[in-house]
C-alpha cells in the first residue's frame, strides 16, 4: 500500500483520470514510452531463483534409521523399578535406580520410576540401539533419558508399546559445559524409529534435544515441552512417523549458526500437529521439506491473537513475537521459519499462525503442495525471492498475502485474502515500520518485481491487490484481482513499469488510485472507470459480436477495471458488461471465451493502439500521464 497525494495534487490527478476514462481512446504517451507504450517499458520478465548451496547438507536417511528391527536373543534386559533397576546382560550396569549403558549393542529397557535416569556413557564409536518395551522414567533433578557419549544412538519404540520419559520443573544440572535441560538430552547423533509410542514430558525446558543430529523415521511421538519440543543443533530430519508437540515456545528447531551447512530442517513425510507459543518450525539455515502426509501448526495463538492496536498504541498480544528481525532466532510467531531458504515440493499443509505463516530471511520456493494459511502478518514472506511454481495456495487471512523483493509465479493455484496489499514485491528486508504494529513489517527500499508466467491467482485485498514498488510482468497465467474500495489504494499498482506479452489479468476495484499497463506486446491492455458496481456483480469484456471474452466476479464493489486477455487486439471494438450472466464460469466467475446472457453495458472501447486509456491515474510514477498531454 503506498499513499503518495496530498492536497491539491490529489484533485488535479483525480481530475486527470476523469479526463482519462473509458471515454477516451487516446492511449496517453509518455516520454518514455513514444510509440503509445508498446515497448516492453523496462519491466523484469524473468526472475533468477537463487538457492542456498545445500550440497553439504544430508537430506537423507541410513538403513539403520528406518530399520527398526532388533534380535530379543542377543539384546541385554534392562527393568526398572521404583528403588532399583536390574540389568541381564554385558554393556551395562545398575546404580540404584539409575542404569548407565557404556557399550554398543541392544538394550530392552522395561519397568518404571519416578526417579531414576538412563544414562548412555560409551565410546565415541559405538552404535547403541535402546528398545522402549513399556518404560516410563521420571527424573527430578535431570533429563530422563542422558546420551553422554556415543557414535549414534537408536531410539527404537517397541510395537504396541507406551513409554513415558519425563524431567523435573526446576534443576540446574551441567555436565562438561553443556546445560543439560530437556526430558531427553543427547550429545550425539539421536534417531527415533520403530511403531511404539513415545511421551515425552519437558516440565524444566525442552522435550527431546540433540546436540548433534536428530532424526524421527517413525513411532507416535506425544511431546509436550516448557519451551523447546524436539531440538537437534545440527539438524532435524523427520521421515516418518506422528508428531504431536505442544512446546512454550518453538515446535521444531535446528540452530546451528557456526556452520552454514547445519542448522537445517528437513521433512520427507509423517504427520506433525505442532501448538507452539511462538514459530511452529525454524531452521538456522535450509527449511526443506519434500513431503508430509499432514502438517497442521498453530503458533502464537493463531491469526485471531495477532498484535492489535488500542489507544495506548500497538499491543502484542502473544507477547514478543511481533518481532519481525531478519534474525532467525528472534522471538516470533511464525509457522515456518528459516534463516536462508525454505524449499517445498510437497505436502499438505496447515498454517494458523499470530506471525507470517511462512517466512524466510533469503528465498521461499514452493514447487507443490497443499496449503491452508491464516496469518496476523503476511501469508508468505521471502526477503530475496518468493517463487511458486506449482500446487495450490489458500491464505484465507492476513496482512499481506505473498511478500519479497521478488515474485515470480509460474504454476499453481493461489487465492490471498488480504487487509493491506495482496501480492506486494518492494525489495528489501521485512522490518517494522513506523505505525505499524510489531510483527507487519515493511520493505525499506523502492525496487521489486512481479513476473506472472502461468497458475491462477485470485486476491481479495482492501489495499492494492497487485502491488510492485518496481516492475510488473504478466506473460501467462491467470490473475483476478478484487481491489480496494477505498480510494487510497488500486487493484493494480507499480512504481516502474507494467508489461503484458500473455495472460489474463483482471484487475477491479476503486478508482482514486487505478493503473494500467504501461506497455503490451501480442495483447491490448485496458483501463477504464464506469458507475460503482456492487460486490458480487458480474463483470465481462465482450466482443463486437457478443461473446465474452473474460468474465469475472468479484467479491467487493468496484468502480474500474484493468483488463487484458489475448483476444483484446488493437483496431477493435469491445464493451464492459456488468451482471450478465456467463455460461461456463468457475466459483470465482471467471471464463474465458463464454457465451453471456443480459447484463448492463457500462463501457464501450475502440482499441486504437494496444494501450486503452492512460497508464496510470493518481499513481506509481503516472507513467500514462494526463491524456493528450
Amino acid at each position: 500500500m503506498k499513499k503518495r497525494l496530498l492536497g491539491w495534487g490529489c484533485l488535479l490527478l483525480t481530475f486527470a483520470f476523469l479526463l482519462c476514462s473509458c471515454g477516451q481512446t487516446d492511449p496517453g504517451r509518455t516520454p518514455s514510452m513514444p510509440n503509445g507504450g508498446n515497448g516492453d517499458g523496462g519491466a523484469v520478465t524473468e526472475i533468477e531463483v537463487e538457492t542456498s548451496d545445500t550440497s553439504g547438507m544430508d537430506f537423507g536417511f541410513s538403513g539403520k534409521d528406518t530399520d527398526a528391527s532388533y534380535s530379543e536373543s542377543t539384546a541385554t534386559r534392562i527393568v526398572f523399578s521404583e528403588a532399583s533397576a536390574t540389568v541381564n546382560g554385558s554393556g551395562a550396569s545398575a546404580n540404584g535406580a539409575n542404569i548407565t549403558v557404556s557399550a554398543a549393542g541392544t538394550y530392552l529397557i522395561s519397568g518404571s520410576s519416578s526417579d531414576a535416569r538412563l544414562t548412555v556413557q560409551a565410546a565415541d564409536s559405538a552404535k547403541v540401539q535402546l528398545v522402549l518395551c513399556g518404560v516410563t522414567l521420571a527424573s527430578t533433578n535431570g533429563p530422563a533419558l542422558y546420551i553422554r557419549s556415543a557414535d549414534k544412538v537408536f531410539l527404537t519404540l517397541a510395537p504396541n508399546s507406551e513409554n513415558r520419559l519425563s524431567d523435573g520443573s526446576s534443576y540446574e544440572l551441567t555436565d562438561d559445559g553443556s546445560t543439560l535441560d530437556a526430558a531427553v538430552f543427547s550429545k550425539a547423533d539421536l534417531t527415533v524409529n520403530g511403531s511404539g509410542r513415545l511421551i515425552v514430558t519437558g516440565n524444566y525446558k525442552h522435550g527431546i534435544v540433540s546436540k548433534d543430529d536428530l532424526i524421527v523415521t517413525g513411532g507416535v511421538l506425544d511431546i509436550i515441552a516448557q519451551n523447546v519440543g524436539l531440538d537437534g543443533k545440527d539438524c532435524v530430519k523427520i521421515g516418518g512417523g506422528a508428531l504431536t508437540i505442544d512446546a512454550g515456545s518453538d515446535g521444531i528447531r535446528s540452530n546451528n549458526d557456526t556452520d552454514a551447512d547445519r542448522g537445517y530442517v528437513y521433512i520427507s513425510g509423517g504427520t506433525l500437529n505442532i501448538t507452539a507459543g511462538n514459530d511452529g518450525i525454524q531452521a538456522q539455515t535450509v527449511l526443506k521439506i519434500d513431503a508430509a502426509e499432514s502438517l497442521n501448526l498453530l503458533c502464537g495463538g493463531g491469526s485471531a491473537n495477532a498484535s492489535t492496536k488500542d489507544d495506548g498504541g500497538w499491543n502484542p498480544m502473544w507477547g514478543m513475537g511481533g518481532s519481525s528481525s531478519s534474525s532467525s532466532d528472534t522471538e516470533s510467531a511464525k509457522g515456518l521459519k528459516a534463516g536462508s531458504d525454505i524449499l517445498i515440493a510437497g505436502g499438505s499443509f496447515t498454517v494458523d499462525s499470530a506471525d507470517d505463516c511462512i517466512h524466510s530471511n533469503g528465498t521461499v520456493q514452493i514447487t507443490n503442495g497443499s496449503f491452508s494459511m491464516r496469518s496476523g502478518d503476511d501469508g508468505v514472506h521471502a526477503d530475496k525471492v518468493l517463487s511458486v511454481e506449482g500446487g495450490t495456495i489458500v491464505i484465507g487471512k492476513s496482512y499481506e498475502g505473498l511478500e519479497s523483493s521478488s515474485i515470480t509465479v509460474s504454476g499453481g493455484k493461489i487465492s490471498v485474502v488480504a487487509s493491506d496489499d495482496g501480492l506486494n514485491a518492494a525489495g528489501g528486508n521485512d522490518g517494522s515500520a513506523m505505525g505499524q504494529r510489531p510483527g507487519q513489517g515493511h520493505f525499506a527500499s523502492s525496487t521489486g518485481a512481479i513476473v506472472i508466467s502461468g497458475g491462477y491467482v485470485l486476491v481479495d485485498a482492501s489495499g492494492d491487490g497487485i502491488d510492485s514498488n518496481g516492475t510488473f510482468a504478466l506473460s501467462g497465467g491467470v490473475v483476478l484481482v478484487s481491489g480496494p474500495t477505498n480510494s487510497g489504494n488500486g487493484a493494480f499498482d507499480y512504481d516502474g513499469s507494467a508489461a503484458v506479452t500473455g495472460g489474463v489479468l483482471i484487475a477491479l476495484g476503486s478508482n482514486g488510485m487505478a493503473q494500467g499497463f504501461s506497455s503490451a506486446e501480442n495483447q491490448g491492455a485496458l483501463i477504464c472507470s464506469f458507475s460503482t458496481q456492487k460486490g458480487g456483480t458480474s463483470l465481462a469484456l465482450c466482443d463486437a459480436d457478443g461473446n465474452a471474452v473474460v468474465s469475472f466476479t468479484p467479491a467487493k464493489a468496484y468502480q474500474s477495471a484493468v483488463v487484458t486477455a489475448p483476444e483484446l487486439q488493437s483496431g477493435s471494438s469491445y464493451t464492459l458488461v456488468a451482471g450478465g450472466s456467463v455460461a461456463g464460469t468457475d466459483a470465482n466467475g471467471f471464463a474465458h471465451n463464454a457465451v453471456i446472457t443480459g447484463g448492463t453495458t457500462v463501457a464501450s472501447i475502440t482499441m486504437t493502439s494496444m494501450i486503452y486509456g492512460s497508464g496510470s491515474s493518481m499513481g506509481g510514477g503516472m507513467p500514462g500521464g494526463m491524456p493528450g498531454g
